[in-house]
Order: structure tokens, then sequence, then C-alpha cells
């Protein structure tokens, strides 16, 4: 390659970089630089603080016990072939987000609060499914870190598909 061309290419690369960065600087809904970090609540008495934005915050196994046996909606976040090992009662999934997405808004709406979780506490999928269902209008979403494997090691009730 060519030094003339090669001095081009970086100029192009660096006014891009410059402009993006400016214009994602002046927006008023501009993309942040770093995620947010997923706030943790320590007991059920904390998820009633109203937000103003939507919301993602985590829970432990006291709250999601809680929040299970007062009828609150579970999403699990693992494959369906996963769910072969059991689920929290009443839980539901679906490898199709659009169908998974609509299951959930029929059921609670946009705007009702309900819990995520996937296999254990270094599973990433509830997080990400959780930040999916927040970009698609969902509001107010728990994430169970601790996941199935928390919630069956506790003896808790556990559900299996016919």
């Amino acid at each position: 390659m060519n030094l003339k061309y090669q001095k081009q290419l970086v100029s192009i690369l660096t006014l891009s970089i410059i402009l993006g960065t400016s214009f994602n600087l002046l927006r008023n809904d501009g993309i942040p630089w770093l995620a947010k970090p997923i706030e943790k609540l320590d007991s059920a008495t904390d998820i009633d603080k109203k937000n103003e934005e939507p919301t993602i915050r985590e829970i432990n196994l006291e709250t999601a016990k809680t929040l299970q046996s007062s009828g609150s909606l579970f999403v699990d976040a693992r494959a369906e072939e996963y769910l072969e090992d059991g689920f929290i009662p009443g839980a539901i999934a679906n490898d199709d987000f659009d169908i998974l997405s609509d299951s959930i808004a029929s059921l609670i709406g946009y705007d009702k609060r309900f819990v995520v979780y996937c296999s254990d506490d270094d599973c990433g999928s509830s997080e990400e499914l959780a930040y999916m269902l927040q970009d698609f209008g969902f509001n107010d979403i728990l994430v169970f870190k601790g996941g199935w494997k928390t919630w069956n090691e506790a003896g808790l009730g556990v559900e299996f598909n016919e």
C-alpha cells in the first residue's frame, strides 16, 4: 500500500472517530460509554422502591423465594433442553425471544415486575436476556443471580415438563 493511501486511511478513520464521539456526546440519548452496574437488592422490602426509569436489579435467594410465593412471574433464561432438569415452579421459558417477550407481555404487561434467572451465578444468560427485554420495553426486571443451582440446592419447589 502506498504511503499516500495509508495517510488518507488514517485521516478518514481519525475523522470518523472524532465525529462519532462528538455526536454521541451532543445527543440527549447518546450511547453510554460504560454499562451501568446492576443494583443489588438485599431484601424484599427494597423491591418496592419505585424507579423513574426502566431498571434491572439483582436479587438474592430469600427475595426470590418471597416473590415466587407471592405469585411473581419467573422467566428461565436457560436453553429449553436444560429445563429437563427442572425449573422454578410457574416459570416460563422459550428459546425464541419474540415468543417469550409476547408471553411476558400478555401475562403481566410491560410495567409489572418479574424475575429472570439462569443456571447459576456464573451464567450471564439472565443478564443478557434482562437487557434484551428492557430494550424491548419491559420496565421492572429482577435478575436472580444464584439461579437454578442455588434454588435447587436450597431444596425449594421444583417443576418438570411433562
